[in-house]
């Protein structure tokens, strides 16, 4: 031991073989509450060199403190790998001294410094002191460089100094402990069992919340039909016209100021453009003034043409929903938002009636029909009450809260298709009190009786106009705009060189249209109609466009309907039928025209096949 170089081989003495070998093996019977314990020295130890236990509780010499947080660091570290062992155990005696026992063989791996694993070579190589106590060789060499005034051993204080460091060289002590190795072999097992039940219950949690989602979506179709088919109020709040409680009290207001306006001078209302979407293949529309939104149904080029419906906000354009129609939908020839605005009715060429939630972007309900629809209506009057008009000229009764079949069918005076259904407003001024209808084919319009059994009479004075082309009504004033075409139209006229050249620049031009005729009635009492009268316009090329009729408190009824030779929307005031307004062309025909309003508020709005206009109204 001359040198800090000297190793251990076979041929050393036996007492030194005797100090490793305890060191290793036996240090696993110390108290686990004493950090600093050590093993009987050899009989060539000094007796200086006797074991000095130390406490770390406030029984610590001054000269050695540093000894103090090496352990307290040893014994803080030590402390968790006990609470832990112990929770994994049974609380039997004989399992508990077997947790000792093995953190005991633990510690054996690791440095008693820096609770490191030791290592066989390199700088943290398993060394020893004289006293027999293991270390690892940089932790042990760091420690006795640090201390200047005296070096001690840091578990026995036994003195000692760098060149007492020696390397061991021995082969890893494994320690063949058969309960050890059962028991983690049984902990391993218990762990991939753990493991595959953790798997299969979250596999039973995703399949639980799948079925919860699809429970609250029936759960919320199921409320829609209930608020559907339950005590609706079509007209509630939501479609009160200047502030009235329903349609009839708005008429009766609008009777009682009849005498007033008369003395006093109507004002002229304009439009001006507040919005212009671009859309793609858009065919009809309505609008929801209430819920400041819009409903519109679009083709959509390619694939054989797909029809779907697109619902806008009208204060942030940006915002719009796509909805798929049901398979076998086809293409929609009508659709009506509800009075209340929280539905929306569809016609199709499907042979579908449909209802649509305008909350939840779901069909609520369908109807299914031996021929195709053409047209659709809400009744006016009692909230239950829906109207399809078919390609055969019949009308249908619906009463939603009863039944999925019709309750009337009533037949036509013809077969041709109904374009227009208008449901009218019962007035106790005007003698009848039944369910009436306003329905017009390409013959003209004609008063129909749900629910009386009568036959639908054709409006008087109305014979042989032409192809009955658009249908407009309104409820507030019983005005009633026919628009007709002439049976037998000219072809239209033949491009010239200059027409064409003047035109190179745009894909479509705005048509010559066909001169028609539009022919004012209204309706006084009963069966009572009574012509105001008529003018020549301009009509768009289109068979089949849609017109309206805007009614504003204090001013004069206009008519608004697609101008053939602009594509654009023009205006005239009734009942005098002079043009009043001329508004923005589109680049193709008008398809569509729609005005509604809600408590003073007006919209009114048209859509070609690439382009949607909304105006609001302008009082001078």
């Amino acid at each position: 031991m001359a040198t800090a170089n000297f190793h251990f081989s076979a041929s050393q003495s036996q007492d030194h073989n005797s100090t490793i070998l305890a060191s290793l093996f036996h240090q696993s019977q110390q108290h686990q509450d004493q950090p600093f314990v050590s093993l009987p020295q050899s009989s060539s130890s000094s007796s200086d060199d006797s074991v000095t236990p130390m406490m770390v509780d406030n029984e610590v010499e001054e000269g050695d403190q540093e000894s103090d947080i090496w352990a307290g660091r040893r014994t803080e570290q030590r402390e968790p790998c006990s609470s832990s062992q112990g929770k994994k155990v049974d609380s039997s005696d004989d399992t508990k001294s077997k947790s000792v026992s093995i953190e005991s063989n633990l510690d054996r791996l690791f440095c008693p410094i820096c609770m490191e694993p030791w290592e066989s070579q390199g700088d943290h190589q398993v060394s020893c002191l004289p006293c027999g106590h293991v270390y690892g060789l940089s932790c042990i060499s760091r420690w006795l460089q640090h201390r200047f005034t005296s070096t001690k051993c840091p578990q026995c204080n036994a003195y000692c100094t760098l060149k007492d460091v020696r390397k061991l060289y021995a082969s890893p002590v494994v320690i063949n402990d058969k309960d050890l190795r059962e028991k983690v072999q049984s902990l391993e097992a218990e762990i991939v069992c753990l493991k595959t039940e953790r798997a299969d219950l979250l596999d039973v949690q995703d399949s639980l919340l799948k079925i919860q989602d699809n429970l609250l979506k029936e759960l919320d179709k199921i409320k829609e039909k209930q608020t559907f088919m339950g005590n609706m109020s079509f007209v509630d709040t939501g479609s009160k016209p200047f502030g009235v409680t329903n349609v009839k009290e708005a008429q009766s207001v609008q009777f009682e100021r009849g005498s007033n306006l008369s003395r006093q001078q109507l004002l002229h209302c304009t439009f001006v453009l507040e919005n212009e979407l671009a859309v793609e293949g858009a065919r009809l529309f309505d609008v929801n003034v209430s819920y400041q939104n819009l409903i519109l149904a679009r083709r959509i080029s390619g694939m054989g043409g797909i029809h779907m419906l697109n619902k806008i906000n009208m204060i942030n354009p940006h915002e719009n929903e796509d909805i798929q129609l049901p398979p076998g939908t086809k293409a929609v020839k009508d659709l009506k938002i509800s009075p209340c605005g929280r539905f929306t009715l569809l016609a199709s060429l499907g042979r579908k009636l449909s209802i649509l939630s305008m909350g939840s972007n779901e069909i609520v309900a369908t109807y299914e029909l031996r021929v195709p629809a053409w047209s659709c209506a809400w009744d006016l009057n009692v909230p239950h009450y829906i109207y399809a008009g078919l390609q055969n000229g019949t009308i249908l009764v619906f009463d939603t809260r009863l039944t999925r079949h019709p309750l009337q069918s009533i037949g036509g005076l013809t077969v041709q298709s109904i374009h227009t259904i208008h449901s009218l407003v019962h007035n106790p001024t005007l003698g009848h009190d039944a369910q009436k209808l306003l329905a017009a084919s390409s013959l003209g319009p004609c008063v129909w009786s749900a629910g009386s059994g009568e036959r639908p009479f054709a409006v008087p004075g109305l014979d042989n106009q032409g192809f009955c082309t658009s249908l407009a009504y309104g409820p507030l004033s019983n005005n009633i705009l026919v628009s007709y075409r002439p049976k037998f139209s000219p072809p239209p006229p033949i491009a010239t060189a200059n027409s064409s050249s003047s035109n190179q620049g745009s894909s479509s031009v705005p048509g010559q249209g066909i001169l028609g005729s539009q022919v004012l009635v209204k309706r006084v009492a009963g069966s009572f109609y009574s012509k105001l009268g008529s003018t020549s316009a301009h009509l768009s090329d289109v068979q089949m466009v849609k017109s309206a009729i805007i009614e504003m408190e204090n001013c004069y009824p206009l008519l608004a309907y697609a101008d053939g030779v602009t594509n654009g929307l023009r205006l005239r005031e009734l009942p005098s039928l002079t043009v009043n307004q001329n508004l923005k062309p589109h680049h193709y025909p008008i398809l569509d025209v729609k005005y509604a309003h809600n408590q003073g508020i007006g919209v009114l709005g048209c859509a070609s096949e690439d382009k949607l206009q909304l105006f609001s109204a302008k009082i001078s």
